[in-house]
């Protein structure tokens, strides 16, 4: 009984040993990992490989910090502000700032003047048609205006006239 029994014991302890073996990551993964070395190097070779990673890795991040962009070309080209305060607050600033613009484009909206005094000026035109026939309507002011000149000229007293009214002194001969 006591050989039974232990084989019972056993049985639980064996399923969950081959559980966790089945669990267990494979090699590739633990070399990815950095967790163990690749086995396809010798292992007195392991070492020096490190050591030549470690330095490749070096030269790496040297080059690539060697290729960086100035500090200056990051604020010219927008990348950082051009700020002296804590990065933390920088939001904050920037919000304020934003804030200020916003309140100083009120302030000159409410200060602008008023379409009337625009047209009383003459900076607008003073137009109740459509926009796309304002055109056509300028064009047909300007004939008016050119029609009641001519009309006007036409209309003027000659210079006989006006001598004849004493309009104009009589030109001595």
């Amino acid at each position: 009984m006591s050989c039974q029994t232990a084989s019972v014991f056993a049985l639980p302890a064996t399923s969950a040993l081959e559980q966790r073996l089945k669990q267990r990551p494979q090699p590739e993964e633990l070399v990815a990992r950095n967790i163990m070395m690749d086995p396809a190097i010798a292992p007195k070779l392991q070492a020096a490989a490190h050591q030549l990673d470690l330095a490749h890795r070096s030269d790496a991040l040297h080059h690539r910090l060697g290729q960086r962009p100035q500090k200056q070309a990051l604020v010219d080209h927008n990348i950082l502000k051009k700020t002296k305060v804590a990065p933390a607050l920088q939001a904050k600033e920037q919000a304020l700032h934003r804030a200020q613009l916003s309140n100083t484009l009120e302030h000159r909206l409410e200060q602008r003047s008023n379409r009337a005094d625009l047209v009383q000026h003459n900076i607008l035109k003073d137009t109740k048609v459509a926009p796309s026939l304002q055109a056509a309507m300028t064009d047909l002011e300007r004939a008016k205006l050119s029609n009641q000149l001519a009309q006007q000229i036409e209309k003027r007293p000659s210079m006989e006239e006006l001598v004849e009214r004493n309009i104009l002194p009589a030109a001595s001969e």
